[in-house]
């Protein structure tokens, strides 16, 4: 058995052994102020397992888990060997025509001697790709045999830097009239690696099973309250982008748009409903002139603020007010431009908290 990544056990087992040794040792409080002894004969018998056996399980657990990251595999069949892919290498640097045409009639030799895909590059003090890995035999002798003498343009051969840079499992190095063919990789014997990271996966899972079965009543509610609230309906959420209604309910309040501020508080309310958001959704109906519903929503703005209440009841008192003395056509909301003027000043003394035009909360 080998891994495919024994880094995960360099850089992850410290730090858990780590943290587990802390774990492991430290002291209750209790310990700090009776000894074990003493303890011992005042507890009384529990039939769970303790809290350092707990630990001990969690620890083998986190190891299971490291190993599994480091995906264990186990050798299986052996696989057929693939055809090796050839590279050739022709050497460009400056010479005479001869041996640079020599040099290309030896490629489109081993070309056309060659079973399997053949990668063709070229190289002086720097390095050209002519062809990618490919089968076509054809396209690869035009490629070579229109090479122009002009890419001699260097008289340096930097063939320890190719070597370098091209690791191909075999290497053909065309020089003039030299062939120098090099194995560079001749492992060719390949195996089928078995999986085994579910073993320890698996022991991993059933280790935490067991320290989670084994913890005290008043724990496993805790755990059981954790599964209901992940696990519960998605409306006991509160959204995470909840305030923009309200701060839209702000700005519209304050820009005198009283009708759109009573429809973002009503949304809001909807979704947070509380005696200070009523309170504020009456506010912007009264200040609408929707007198009626301004009113029902005063009288269910009942609160244990005493501030709050006070300003209902100031509010309700000028709802009255403004009620006897606007036309009905204010009344059933359906406010004229003249009309609207008369109840300007009455409505406008609403009760407000702190120099703000609404409840803080």
């Amino acid at each position: 058995m080998s891994f495919a990544h024994p880094e995960f056990f360099l850089w992850m087992t410290p730090f858990v052994l780590l943290l587990f040794y802390f774990w492991l040792t430290q002291k209750t409080q209790e310990e700090d102020v009776f000894t074990q002894d003493a303890l011992d004969k005042l507890r009384v018998e529990d039939q769970t397992m303790g809290l350092k056996g707990r630990n001990s399980l969690f620890l083998s657990a986190s190891l299971l888990i490291i190993t599994a990251l480091a995906q264990p595999v186990a050798r299986g069949e052996r696989l057929p060997d693939s055809p090796k892919t050839i590279m050739i290498a022709l050497d460009i640097s400056k010479r005479s025509l001869g041996e640079f045409e020599a040099m290309k009639q030896n490629a489109i030799r081993l070309i056309t001697i060659t079973e399997g895909a053949i990668e063709i590059i070229a190289f002086n003090e720097k390095l050209y790709r002519i062809a990618p890995r490919s089968e076509d035999k054809t396209t690869l002798k035009e490629l070579v045999a229109n090479l122009s003498p002009r890419v001699m343009n260097s008289s340096i051969a930097d063939e320890n830097g190719m070597r370098k840079r091209c690791n191909p499992p075999v290497l053909v190095v065309v020089s003039g009239e030299k062939i120098r063919r090099d194995l560079v990789d001749d492992e060719s014997e390949k195996w089928e690696a078995i999986p085994l990271f579910y073993v320890p996966l698996g022991l991993a899972i059933l280790l935490i099973a067991i320290a989670l079965s084994s913890m005290s009543k008043r724990e496993s509610v805790s755990l059981a309250m954790l599964a209901l609230l992940c696990m519960g309906e998605k409306n006991l959420n509160a959204g995470v982008l909840d305030f923009t209604i309200l701060n839209h309910a702000y700005s519209a309040y304050e820009a005198g748009e009283y009708a759109k501020s009573a429809q973002y508080f009503k949304q809001y309310q909807q979704l947070h409903d509380s005696p200070q958001v009523r309170y504020n959704y009456a506010n912007a109906l009264f200040k609408a002139g929707d007198y009626e519903r301004a009113r029902y929503w005063y009288e269910h703005s009942t609160a244990t603020d005493p501030q709050l209440v006070k300003w209902v009841a100031f509010n309700r008192k000028k709802l009255s007010i403004e009620e006897e003395m606007a036309p009905q056509s204010i009344v059933n909301n359906k406010v004229s431009g003249n009309a609207k003027k008369e109840g300007i000043k009455v409505k406008n003394s609403i009760q407000i908290g702190k120099g703000t035009v609404l409840f803080g909360y």
